[in-house]
């Protein structure tokens, strides 16, 4: 992974363990330095690599981190 994956991840996972739950279309409004394409790119990566729950809420889609995540995000082990 290069560092502007790296950074563009890292960014994705600072919003959604502040906000906890947002749609896709929501996520890219909170990070308008990021392309859309950039946004859809590091979802997807962080999605198969169990980091975030991405979930199909009729024609939108819902983000959140994984539960593990969203643990160790309050102080958990």
């Amino acid at each position: 992974m290069d560092l502007q994956t790296a950074t563009t991840e890292a960014l994705v996972m600072t919003v959604l363990e502040r906000e906890q739950t947002l749609r896709l279309d929501q996520l890219a409004d909170r990070l308008p330095e990021l392309s859309w394409s950039q946004v859809f790119g590091a979802v997807d990566s962080l999605s198969r690599r169990g980091a975030i729950r991405l979930r199909r809420r009729g024609f939108e889609y819902e983000l959140s981190p994984a539960p593990h995540q969203a643990h160790a995000a309050a102080g958990g082990a």
